[in-house]
C-alpha cells in the first residue's frame, strides 16, 4: 500500500467550492481507478492536505483516462487552487501499519 500527501493552497473565499470539488473528484478517482479514498485535512498554515491511499505504486501511477462527463468536475476543483493544481509533498510506501479504527477509551 502507498500514500500521497497533496498541498491544495485554495483561493481565499473559495474554501467551500473546493471542499464539495474535492469530494466530487475523490469519489470519481476511487470509482474509476483504483484509489482506496482519501482524508482531508486542513493545515494550521490555511492550505488543505489530503492523505490518499493507493493498492501499490503501479495503480497510482497507471494512466487515469478521465471519463468525459467527469473533467468538469476536477476542473472545478482546480479552479479553486492557486497555482491550477495540488502539489505532491510526498508518495509514500507503508512500512508499519498501527493505526486504529477506533481510540482506546482506558482514561
Amino acid at each position: 500500500m502507498i500514500a500521497v500527501l497533496l498541498e491544495f493552497d485554495v483561493i481565499a473565499g473559495m474554501e467551500s467550492q473546493f471542499r464539495k470539488a474535492w469530494i466530487e473528484t475523490t469519489d470519481i478517482i476511487y470509482e474509476n481507478f483504483g484509489s482506496l479514498g482519501s482524508r482531508l485535512h486542513k493545515s494550521d498554515n490555511g492550505k488543505f492536505i489530503a492523505y490518499a491511499q493507493w493498492p501499490d505504486l503501479s495503480v497510482y501511477e497507471n494512466d487515469h483516462h478521465w471519463p468525459d462527463n467527469s473533467k468538469s468536475t476536477r476542473l472545478k476543483m482546480r479552479a479553486c487552487l492557486q497555482i491550477g493544481k495540488p502539489t505532491v509533498l510526498h508518495t509514500l510506501t507503508l512500512d508499519t501499519d498501527l493505526l486504529k479504527d477506533s481510540s482506546f477509551n482506558n482514561v
